[in-house]
């Protein structure tokens, strides 16, 4: 051979053995590339390590794939890792199009078990959704090397069985501001302390509570890949907050059971818990509890959400969140623990805790390994049990397209031409697509029930695979009445929730339909804006936009940025006339283009104005908003600022130091969100925080906020925070159920009936009855009735529409929910309950608007159209039949 081919052939091998190389480089370790084993005392990798980890070992591992799914509100990538056996990933579009075959439910099931015999299962981990538990994202590198790499039988079986979705980091916003913070802190009193802003932009906590509205930017990615993409048929759902001194909870859990969920998932879900259980025995890991605290009842978390859904969900939660090791003698263990009602003895064996633990050293090292293997036993009995979970999730949707065929209900039908607000009829529709929801819209005009529907109403039939998430969402909830013990006090509900329907809270019309009928339907994969319509004369002064409709205040609010101008009546139409609301004045085409485009963009009807006089007109100036923001971070804090961001208002945010250093003098509105008035009064206590960070408003803060007022400014303060108004400010009004025990009152999370003052400015586009979210919240009595308007009441009876309450109607009934009082040249408003309530309580959105709305107005007062009510607020008649309780 001559020296030519030979050095040719040379180059030739050198460059394969490079390549080759690189592909057959061993998989790093987690410890290898962090420099510390994950769980090491002190320790935590942070965002930017743990990103670069998996995407060295997606790499080097044929056995990882990473996938980037969406980005975070802060703009950080949402990251999805598919790890499984060679052969499965070469065939992963594959085993995903048969998941999401085997969810649909439509397969004769021949074929179903065919393909469920020839099928990896899916499985979904997921770690870091609350920030503040660090753990989960600890254990998350382990998993994934241990998997990549490990030739035991166990991973060998899991990787040929299963195909695991990790998702390693849920809110990688979150997880740089708490690492950052322990790492500032470590050394200090405050190293285990949590941060003082939201671990979230918005949500803070509530990132996991924002699983059927799918507001945030992460549930809505995270949500489109496990119910638009890949379908698994376990979601695990890893948290740290076990009742103490168990080391970790998972199912069984306790009751109650929401009706709505399949029997067969409960039975998975215990299943996949006491496997888990055992695995944890068999290692002598002591401290695993099930049974207590955390039930199968509310809607809207991360793991409950797959339960009406045909998935099967699993919650760990492990003790010790921090890096920072702790020790507990065992004679300071607690006799019982748990929820109240359902307590557990702690230290000895129990049905629910068969091997207390008994105190001593408690370590990150320890929950990270506890993690760990609650996962790999999850991993573990899907790849044993591989045909049967994915056989099980068709036959599970087949039943329930097969009930939904047989009716009651039959269909639930929105036709959105015909609400109140026809935008949040079409939001309450997203929200339901957002969820994957099938809907349906009609080519035709169609008979249902004896009642004609147009073309272009939506269908929502009950015969598809999430009919149990559909009537959970559309109907009323009726929370089991439970005591503490016989004849004492009620159970609260985990999370305090009882009660969600959504038409109730957001104000719209949705009929059921329990017969069958026949329309012309076509499937939709988006909800438009309603239809825009307008007209315009040529010598027309501008255009008319209804108060009722939310979309309207964003719309006034862009136009005004864009330097139109736009009046009010100075008597505020009510009623249906609410409809003449807004007058944008748009008198050349420029400014008659612009009104139209924002008008289409919202689904706004734009109505032409002829006149030219504004005499009987105010102009508005866009006001600037202050909202409150505590160093006590409060998730309701987090949800005001993304409503009002939301619909563009301009919104700063303002601290303590802030208002007591003069700030309100840049703003028009202050608003308090949710928050104890002890917390906002004195926040922190020294000692608890870094000196900064410590105190809230303080006598200085409180006397910057009444000299705004009183120099004209206007306060707007929600819930909780109505209580420091009341107490710092002297205004006329009280907590009237404030010192109600329980057992007397008692009302979790539930929607409650509210007849609307239809003649006061803050309840302007408002119908005569709503519905509001009433989670131990407050009810008014008024000192001073000359002084202070009521702008709504809770209903007259039969308060409660969906949830859980004792002692409304007889505590409740009738008294001011919200109220205005005048302060010097200015005003205090002031709302007895959350009107934005973690974004979904759109139907009461407008009596926060409408308080800003009052910056807009000047000294004058604004006078309403003679209209239903008075400043007593009487009881009116229910507008469009929205509040029956249920859908009609």
């Amino acid at each position: 051979m001559n020296g030519t081919l030979m050095g040719g052939v040379t180059a030739l091998l050198l460059v394969w053995g490079t390549v080759s190389g690189a592909v057959a480089q061993e998989p790093p370790s987690p410890a290898q590339t962090f420099g510390f084993e994950p769980g090491t005392d002190y320790e935590v990798a942070d965002l930017d390590e743990l990103y670069g980890y998996y995407r060295e070992l997606a790499r080097t591992s044929e056995r990882v794939q990473l996938r980037e799914i969406g980005e975070s509100t802060r703009g950080e990538p949402l990251l999805l890792l598919l790890i499984s056996s060679r052969d499965n990933l070469g065939r992963i579009d594959r085993w995903r199009g048969t998941s999401e075959l085997l969810a649909g439910g439509r397969l004769l099931p021949r074929q179903a078990r065919n393909l469920a015999r020839e099928s990896p299962a899916l499985v979904w981990i997921d770690a870091g959704l609350h920030s503040t538990e660090l753990a989960p994202t600890q254990h998350a590198p382990v998993l994934a090397h241990h998997l990549a790499t490990d030739e035991s039988e166990e991973a060998r079986r899991i990787r040929d069985g299963v195909v695991l979705l990790l998702m390693p980091v849920m809110n990688p916003d979150g997880h740089r501001v708490v690492v950052d913070w322990y790492r500032e802190n470590l050394g200090t009193p405050w190293e285990t302390t949590d941060p003082v802003e939201l671990y979230h932009e918005y949500a803070g906590h509530d990132t996991n509570r924002d699983w059927f509205m799918i507001r945030q930017q992460e549930t809505a990615h995270i949500s489109r890949a496990l119910y638009g993409e890949w379908h698994p048929q376990i979601v695990f759902n890893h948290h740290q907050e076990a009742p103490y001194p168990a080391r970790i909870f998972v199912p069984p859990f306790a009751d109650p059971v929401n009706p709505h969920i399949p029997s067969l998932v409960v039975r998975g879900v215990n299943l996949v818990g006491e496997a888990i259980q055992k695995r944890l025995a068999e290692r002598g890991m002591e401290g695993a509890v099930s049974g207590t605290t955390f039930t199968m009842w509310w809607n809207g978390g991360m793991r409950t959400v797959p339960y009406f859904k045909n998935m099967v969900g699993i919650l760990s939660e492990v003790a010790h969140s921090s890096p920072t090791p702790e020790y507990h003698p065992a004679s300071e263990l607690p006799e019982v623990f748990g929820a109240p009602g359902r307590t557990i003895p702690a230290q000895k064996p129990s049905i629910h805790y068969s091997d207390p633990w008994r105190g001593g050293w408690s370590r990150f090292s320890d929950a990270v390994e506890y993690h760990l293997q609650a996962s790999l036993a999850t991993l573990d009995i899907a790849a044993r049990f591989r045909e049967e979970w994915l056989y099980n999730v068709h036959q599970l949707a087949s039943r329930q397209i097969d009930q939904g065929m047989a009716g009651s209900p039959y269909a639930y039908i929105v036709d959105v031409e015909e609400q109140w607000d026809r935008g949040e009829a079409a939001e309450l529709l997203r929200a339901l697509l957002r969820g994957g929801v099938e809907i349906h819209r009609s080519r035709t005009p169609f008979l249902a029930e004896g009642r004609e529907y147009p073309s272009g109403a939506y269908v929502l039939m009950a015969a598809q695979p999430y009919r149990p998430y559909l009537m959970d969402l559309l109907e009323a909830q009726e929370h089991p009445e439970r005591e503490l013990f016989p004849g004492g006090p009620p159970e609260p509900p985990y999370g305090d929730l009882a009660g969600w329907t959504l038409p109730i809270q957001m104000g719209v019309e949705v009929d059921r339909v329990d017969g069958r009928f026949h329309a012309d339907l076509e499937r939709v994969q988006e909800i438009s804006p309603p239809q825009a319509a307008s007209s315009h004369a040529p010598d027309a002064f501008g255009f008319w936009l209804s108060a009722r409709r939310n979309e309207s205040r964003q719309a006034v609010n862009e136009l005004l940025d864009d330097g139109l101008r736009v009046f009010v009546p100075y008597r505020l139409p009510v009623d249906e006339e609410a409809e003449r609301g807004f007058l944008v004045e748009a008198s050349n085409e420029r400014d008659v283009e612009r009104v139209r485009t924002v008008a289409r963009s919202l689904g706004l009807h734009l109505r032409p104005e002829s006149g030219s006089s504004t005499e009987d007109l105010r102009e508005i100036r866009r006001p600037s908003v202050g909202v409150y923001r505590s160093w006590v971070p409060e998730p309701d804090e987090g949800w005001t600022r993304w409503l009002l961001e939301r619909y563009r208002y301009p919104v700063a945010s303002l601290r303590d130091p802030d208002i007591r250093d003069g700030g309100l003098d840049q703003v028009d509105v202050l608003v308090l969100p949710d928050q104890s008035a002890e917390t906002i009064r004195d926040g922190h206590e020294p000692g608890s925080r870094p000196p900064a960070y410590v105190g809230g408003l303080g006598p200085e803060g409180t006397e910057e906020i009444r000299g705004f007022v009183e120099e004209g400014g206007v306060l707007v303060a929600m819930d909780g925070a109505t209580r420091f108004v009341m107490e710092e400010l002297s205004v006329p009004v009280e907590d009237a159920v404030a010192a109600l025990p329980r057992n007397e009152l008692f009302v979790p999370g539930s929607l409650l009936r509210l007849q609307v003052d239809g003649s006061d400015p803050v309840a302007w586009g408002m119908p005569l009855e709503a519905a509001v979210f009433y989670q131990r919240s407050r009810a008014f009595r008024v000192l001073d009735p000359e002084r202070v308007r009521v702008a709504a009441r809770y209903g007259a009876s039969g308060l409660l529409l969906s949830g859980w309450e004792q002692g409304a109607d007889e505590h409740l009934a009738g008294r001011p929910a919200v109220v205005r009082a005048p302060l010097g040249e200015g005003e205090v408003v002031l709302v007895g309950f959350r009107p934005q309530f973690r974004g979904q309580t759109s139907g009461t959105f407008k009596f926060l608007f409408n308080a800003i709305l009052q910056g807009s107005w000047g000294e004058e007062e604004v006078i309403l159209e003679s209209g239903w009510g008075n400043a007593s607020g009487e009881a009116g008649t229910s507008v469009g039949g929205a509040l029956s309780g249920a859908p009609k």
